[in-house]
């Protein structure tokens, strides 16, 4: 399997990001149930689901303060800290993620590697499909 550019990945975190703030609606505050509903009845693409669930799950984890709420800009802090700490800190030898690298990541890491090769490969890529 060729190598993946950190900068493909961390497009597919961006392409996430920018879904989970969708979610939110005007509030601009991402609740669990707007995401469970989200994700049940398909307003998020089949291909980001899985990422979109962990991801979700875990920034509330970060923001872990009772009665915390998720927003905006949690979501871009988390995929900030996401894209130095589970993505770039796997490819040591900064030429792309490995196999063997992404073997080692996080599952977070694994789910975001998977979205962005259905991104790059355009015979599945989309942009107008809300699932396949």
């Amino acid at each position: 399997m060729p190598r993946i550019a950190k900068s493909d990945v961390n497009r597919a975190l961006d392409t996430v990001a920018k879904t989970l703030i969708r979610l939110g609606g005007e509030d601009g505050k991402i609740s669990r149930a707007e995401v469970k509903n989200a994700l049940a009845t398909d307003r998020v693409a089949r291909r980001e689901a899985p990422l979109v669930d962990i991801f979700f799950k875990f920034v509330d984890h970060r923001d872990f303060r009772k009665g915390a709420q998720v927003t905006a800009s949690d979501i871009k802090r988390a995929v900030e800290y996401a894209k130095t700490n589970m993505v770039a800190k796997y490819d040591l030898d900064n030429n792309g993620l490995s196999t063997d690298e992404i073997k080692k990541m996080s599952l977070t890491g694994k789910r975001a590697v998977e979205l962005a090769k259905l991104l790059k490969d355009p015979i599945n890529y989309n942009p107008f499909a809300r699932g396949e």
